[in-house]
């Protein structure tokens, strides 16, 4: 288990055995608002993954624990209740999702550009 404080609340990451998870049955993490809990699959117990190799199942589960923290920002924030009632783009999984995906490549270019105020 590790410990994260996303906007000032803590939240406890742990990864979890799909067996002992009813939660994990239909999908590879959650992120719990109320229990300040993000929860990721041991995906190497899925069939899919069980003869993959140990780099591809990290890189699936940084991949998984960035999505959840985003749901875990726009949670803290209220979006995910405040979006005008426009379908709820803030808890819209395409939208988390593109968020995890490019927010590496986004950091990597404000790092080339030492553009975040704590490298200056």
């Amino acid at each position: 288990m590790k410990e994260i404080y996303i906007l000032g609340s803590l939240y406890i990451i742990e990864y979890r055995s799909i067996k002992k998870d009813r939660k994990l049955d239909t999908r590879e993490g959650y992120t719990d608002l109320y229990k300040k809990q993000i929860i990721i699959a041991n995906v190497e117990e899925r069939d899919y993954f069980r003869n993959e190799l140990k780099e591809k199942i990290v890189k699936v589960k940084n991949k998984i624990l960035r999505h959840e923290i985003v749901h875990a920002f726009l949670y803290e924030s209220g979006l995910d209740v405040n979006s005008n009632d426009v379908e709820s783009w803030a808890d819209n999984e395409e939208m988390v999702d593109w968020i995890a995906i490019q927010s590496p490549k986004i950091l990597k270019v404000y790092r080339e550009l030492r553009c975040l105020d704590e490298e200056e």
